[in-house]
Parts: C-alpha cells; sequence; structure tokens
C-alpha cells in the first residue's frame, strides 16, 4: 500500500512526464510548421478530392454567415435590438415580441386621428392608422416566419461547425506529428536511430489515417446537409411572397378608402378677408 508521500511522488513524475510529452508534442510541431513556411520540411498533401470538400464546406460556411447576418438586419433593422435578441437566444430565451416600425406607425395615426376625429384630417389618419397597423401585423407575421425557416435553421448548422472545426485541427495536429516523426528519420544519422524512428512514423501514420477518415466522413456529412439547405431559401421565398401580396392588397385598400372617404371635402375652410375692405 502507497504512502500519502509516494502517492504524491508518483503523481509529480507523471504529471512531469505528460507535461514533458506535450511540451515536445508541440516543439516539434513549431519546428514543422516553421520549417515548411520557410521551404525546408516536407509536408502531406491531403489528396484534391479531400481538398476540395474542405473548400466547399469552408464557402458555404462563409456565405451561410453572411446570408443570415443581412436577413437578419432586413428583419431587425435597430442593432441594438439585434444583440439584446443575440444574448436572448445565447441564454436559450425566446426573443421578445417588438412592434414594428410600421405598427408603431399605425398606432401613432390612430393615437392623432383620435385626437382629431371630427376633423376631415383626423378621419384620414384613422383610416390610415388602422390599415399601417394592419400591414405591420402582416410584417410582424413575415419577420416571424423568415426567423423560423430561414435564420434558426442556418443557426443550427453554424453550431455544429464547432464540432467539425475540433476534428479538422486534429488532422491538422496529427499530419505535423506525422511529417516531424518521417522529417527525424531522414535526418538520422545511423541506420539503427533510422529503424528505431521508423516505429514513430508507423504509429503516427496510423492516427493520421484514422483521423482523415473521421474527418472525410464527418466533411461528407456536412457538405450533403448544405446542400439541402436550399430548401430554406425556397421558405424564405414564400415567406416573402405572401408578405408583399398581403401589404399590396392592404395598401391599395388603404389608398381607395382614404381616397374615397365620407369626410372628403366637408372640412371647415377659413375664409381669407378682403384686404381692400381692410383699407376702407
Amino acid at each position: 500500500m502507497f504512502k500519502p508521500e509516494e502517492e504524491c511522488a508518483a503523481h509529480a513524475v507523471k504529471t512531469f512526464t505528460e507535461f514533458n510529452t506535450f511540451f515536445m508534442h508541440c516543439s516539434r510541431r513549431f519546428q514543422q510548421v516553421t520549417g515548411e513556411k520557410l521551404g525546408t520540411a516536407q509536408r502531406t498533401e491531403y489528396d484534391r478530392e479531400f481538398q476540395d470538400l474542405c473548400n466547399r464546406v469552408d464557402k458555404h460556411a462563409f456565405w451561410a454567415n453572411m446570408l443570415t447576418s443581412k436577413v437578419e438586419l432586413v428583419l431587425q433593422p435597430n442593432p441594438a435590438y439585434r444583440f439584446e435578441d443575440f444574448v436572448t437566444e445565447k441564454l436559450g430565451n425566446e426573443r421578445e415580441i417588438r412592434h414594428t416600425y410600421t405598427e408603431q406607425l399605425g398606432i401613432c395615426m390612430l393615437n392623432a386621428g383620435s385626437d382629431m376625429s371630427s376633423s376631415d384630417y383626423g378621419q384620414a389618419l384613422l383610416i390610415m392608422g388602422d390599415y399601417e397597423n394592419r400591414m405591420g401585423e402582416a410584417e410582424h407575421k413575415m419577420i416571424k416566419q423568415a426567423f423560423i425557416k430561414f435564420v434558426k435553421p442556418f443557426m443550427d448548422a453554424a453550431a455544429k461547425e464547432g464540432a467539425i472545426n475540433n476534428e479538422r485541427r486534429t488532422l491538422t495536429a496529427l499530419r505535423l506529428d506525422l511529417d516531424a516523426a518521417k522529417n527525424r528519420v531522414r535526418a538520422a544519422k545511423t541506420a539503427d536511430e533510422m529503424k528505431e524512428l521508423e516505429t514513430f512514423v508507423d504509429e503516427a501514420q496510423k492516427k493520421f489515417d484514422e483521423q482523415y477518415e473521421i474527418c472525410r466522413e464527418v466533411l461528407e456529412e456536412r457538405d450533403q446537409a448544405n446542400a439541402e439547405m436550399v430548401v430554406h431559401l425556397e421558405d424564405l421565398c414564400e415567406v416573402q411572397v405572401e408578405y408583399f401580396k398581403a401589404a399590396t392588397e392592404l395598401a391599395q385598400e388603404m389608398c381607395s378608402k382614404v381616397l374615397n372617404r365620407p369626410t372628403k371635402g366637408k372640412a371647415p375652410t377659413r375664409k381669407r378677408k378682403d384686404s381692400s375692405s381692410d383699407e376702407e
């Protein structure tokens, strides 16, 4: 049975060994990266198909992020509200329901019209306020549907990019280990030293090949999922068509009601005094 002192010593030795191994790995990776930058070290190249796969996934991730941010800008022009919604989403809460700017305009017109309801001007404001409010409600529906059918799926897909990037970083680290081991073999002075170092190459090659296949599978799955994201573009088109159709119908009806309001032309007019009578 180990004594406390022996346990502490064993733990210290284990910790030191792990740290030393980690430091050696980092040092060799750094040397390998430096050598590649200077052109003095050879490196293992990924096959063309794998590289094309990586490029497709990277391009989709970049443009998906750009598109999502622009759509959110259209849906919510206020940067303060966008930041508030971002924080709310990160905390796992639902976004706050706010009046759209069109709804706010409609409410303002209704309040103004109510305050001046006895005049033709006030009646026109009441009609317009009602329709502006209804158009704002249609806009609010469009914003909600666009977020659910377009923004949210892209945000969920972006959240999975972290796991993919971790696999790719692991592959890069193992590739550096493999190339560093190969370069050490090339720099060996004797046959015995070369034979001993080749065992490290075999081990590094095995780990690299396993991670390479894992990365390929993950990237192919992501690439297929990216291709299927086009359905959300179709959803966004339908949401916008539905909104603009409803808004156009409401605007045309509003215009007809305002131009043909019962109080039109009945507003009292002031008579200007005749300047000649004032002079007399």
